[in-house]
């Protein structure tokens, strides 16, 4: 069963390759097209057309043929959610602490209903630990680089702290919030399920490319010009 549902994606693959190549940069310019309007033109406007993208996902989903195309389509859902659900929120009565874990609750539970319904495990997301002795020293300079760009994007977007007081406890609990909330949320979705699912489809590189941009894009909102490259 397994072997005729691969041929048939395969054969899907062959022949209407362009036409799911085309739906996905259309999706892209999509959220482009949202992300533009939530931060420099009318946010009620890009709430509608996250919304209408999260619909269009969902019935696209359940009408193609291509299982793997379905199941990027699928992992794509969350994205559109997570700004619908931030626009939803009074922020302005929320410490900006706070927001973080809100908004990362609905995108871990989408996450692991995604990962359920396509069976992925969390080595297939990339939740699990390697053989350090054969990589720790590239693993080493990888979380380097993570404290290198940090404070590039640090000056770049200079934000308001997020913790009242510079104690040992506010930061420490404020590092645990960031960390769950912006670092595994968004590399569990993006790194792990949709980055995943897209390499199946249309190769390492495009995959790699294409998950990128969908990334960058919804990081519009920064303003920042320099942020975003």
């Amino acid at each position: 069963m397994k072997s005729v549902e691969g041929l048939q994606d395969q054969q899907f693959s062959r022949r209407f390759a362009w036409e799911y190549k085309l739906t996905l940069v259309l999706y892209l310019l999509g959220l482009i097209v949202a992300e533009i309007l939530t931060t420099y033109v009318n946010k009620i406007w890009g709430l509608s057309i996250h919304t209408i993208i999260l619909f269009i996902l969902l019935v696209n989903a359940a009408m193609v043929e291509s299982t793997d195309f379905s199941n990027l389509l699928r992992s794509m859902m969350p994205i559109p959610i997570i700004r619908i659900v931030g626009l939803s929120i009074p922020m302005m009565q929320i410490k900006p602490l706070y927001w973080f874990p809100i908004v990362a609750i609905p995108l871990f539970a989408a996450s692991i209903v995604i990962m359920r319904r396509q069976n992925l495990t969390m080595k297939d997301v990339g939740m699990f630990m390697g053989d350090y002795r054969d990589n720790y020293r590239v693993q080493f300079f990888i979380a380097l680089t993570g404290f290198i760009t940090g404070i590039m994007e640090f000056f770049i977007l200079r934000p308001d702290p997020l913790i009242p007081q510079f104690t040992p406890v506010l930061l420490l609990g404020g590092f645990i919030v960031l960390l769950l909330s912006t670092g595994l949320a968004e590399e569990l979705l993006f790194r792990g399920i949709l980055q995943n699912n897209a390499m199946k489809l249309i190769g390492a590189g495009w995959g790699l490319l294409y998950t990128s941009l969908v990334f960058c894009t919804m990081h519009i909102g920064w303003i920042y010009f320099a942020d975003l490259v």
